[in-house]
């Protein structure tokens, strides 16, 4: 698998027009205010993983029983929105309230069950009409568009009531790919959503990529190492990533400083994740900290 994973990287690297370009990072570092941003949003990605917060009908405190989200309880954050395991592909997070810090947050939690996985390895670019010429991944594009209408409801609601407060979408993963398209979709319906993801793949083609990279909110695509999800399913497959890329540097384990982050453009580009040949599984797992802690990314069948 690890070789499979290596030919699809060095058959893009061979096929990107940027090959032959010098792989400069264009930041060594961040400043200590972004590095705490991205650990902050980290937490409430990381949130979306805990049963406690996806029940169904429920609006509940956000808490982590994996002790993973401590500056979000702090924060006292509200649930207004959970739902779980909608559509074929088991679409499940929150949206949340958080009066503290004057946010509405919408979170996904990443792969949990055999549905869910399936989604993930569906390679399938499917017409998009957000933009022209537009295609994402089918899985992804379908379990968002699931819970489209409960999620837009919920932050519209919010929005209304609190309409100083900055919007934010974030998740880990699969969550990550469908924070991204969330963002994009509800960007183009006239929200104003700041984007944060970790450990994302790849979510449709290069002009699907440059269309929410060129949107006007902020994007903060987070890697970690050599994770291997980033790099699927591939840009020899016809995939592209959102940019910019904010490489986590430093070891599973070990904490994040603002100088283990490094930057860079591009949404075909080797300067960070993608130009490693490793494949880890653990480095997707730490982001900041034990991301899927409460459980995720785990193989669960269902009846």
């Amino acid at each position: 698998m690890a070789s499979l994973f290596i030919l699809t990287i060095l058959i893009s690297f061979l096929l990107s027009p940027i090959a032959a370009l010098p792989l400069a990072i264009e930041s060594r570092a961040v400043s200590q205010t972004l590095l705490d941003q991205l650990s902050f949003y980290e937490q409430y990605a990381a949130a979306a993983y805990c049963p406690a917060n996806n029940s169904p009908g429920s609006t509940t405190a956000i808490t982590c029983e994996a002790g993973n989200c401590p500056l979000v309880q702090t924060a006292g954050a509200q649930s207004v929105l959970e739902f779980q395991d909608v559509g074929i592909s088991d679409a499940t997070g929150y949206v949340a309230l958080d009066h503290t810090n004057g946010l509405i947050v919408i979170s996904f939690r990443g792969s949990r069950s055999v549905r869910n996985f399936i989604a993930d390895i569906n390679f399938a670019l499917v017409p998009w009409s957000i933009c022209t010429g537009c295609s994402a991944h089918a899985g992804f594009l379908e379990s968002w568009q699931s819970v489209r209408s409960i999620v837009q409801g919920a932050v519209e609601g919010a929005r209304v009531a609190y309409p100083n407060y900055k919007i934010v979408s974030t998740g880990h993963s699969l969550g990550g790919a469908l924070a991204t398209l969330a963002a994009a979709d509800l960007r183009k319906g006239g929200y104003t959503i700041d984007l944060f993801t970790y450990g994302s793949p790849m979510v449709g083609n290069r002009l699907l990529a440059t269309f929410i990279t060129g949107q006007t909110s902020a994007n903060f695509r987070v890697t970690h190492a050599q994770d291997v999800v980033p790099k699927l399913p591939g840009y020899a497959f016809g995939f592209a990533h959102v940019s910019p890329e904010y490489w986590v540097t430093s070891a599973t384990g070990v904490a994040v400083t603002s100088n283990d982050i490094q930057v860079s453009s591009g949404v075909v580009n080797f300067k960070g994740n993608q130009g490693t040949l490793g494949n880890s599984i653990d480095d997707h797992l730490w982001y900041f900290n034990n991301i899927s802690g409460c459980g995720g990314d785990t193989l669960e069948f269902k009846e």
